[in-house]
C-alpha cells in the first residue's frame, strides 16, 4: 500500500503559481506526502532560479510539510514538467492557469494546457 502523495508543483513565481503551491500544501497536509517545487528555466540565470525557489519555500517553513526544490533548464517547459512527473512517478502536478504572460507566453503557448494534454497523472490547474 502506498503511503502519502507525491506532488510536483510547476513554479514560475507568478501569483497563479503561488496559489498552485498553496493548494499542494493543503493537499499534503490532508493526505500526507511530499512536494517538489520545480522551476524550469527558459532564460533565467541560475541565481534568478535559486532566488525564485527560495522565495517559494519561505511560506513552507513551519508547516511541517516535506518539500524539496528543483531547477531545470529547457526550451520546452511543458514537456520537461510532464517528463519529470512521469519518470519519477508523481501522483499529481499542480500548476497555475497562467504564468509569465506577455509576448513570451504567446510564443510558448499555454504551459498549463500543454501539461494537461501530455501528463500521465492528474493535473490540478489553479486560478
Amino acid at each position: 500500500m502506498k503511503v502519502g502523495m507525491k506532488i510536483l508543483v510547476a513554479y514560475d513565481g507568478s501569483d497563479y503559481a503561488k496559489r498552485a503551491l498553496s493548494e499542494a500544501v493543503e493537499l499534503v497536509k490532508k493526505f500526507s506526502g511530499s512536494i517538489t517545487i520545480l522551476h524550469v528555466a527558459w532564460e533565467e540565470s541560475d541565481d534568478e532560479s535559486h532566488k525564485l525557489l527560495m522565495d517559494a519555500t519561505e511560506g513552507l517553513k513551519g508547516t511541517g510539510v516535506k518539500y524539496d526544490v528543483r531547477s531545470e533548464r529547457g526550451q520546452n517547459i511543458p514537456r520537461r514538467i510532464t517528463r519529470i512527473a512521469t519518470e519519477e512517478n508523481y501522483d499529481l502536478i499542480t500548476i497555475g492557469s497562467r504564468g509569465m504572460g506577455g509576448a513570451k507566453a504567446w510564443v510558448l503557448g499555454s504551459v498549463s494546457s500543454e501539461v494537461i494534454e501530455d501528463a500521465t497523472c492528474p493535473v490540478l490547474v489553479v486560478k
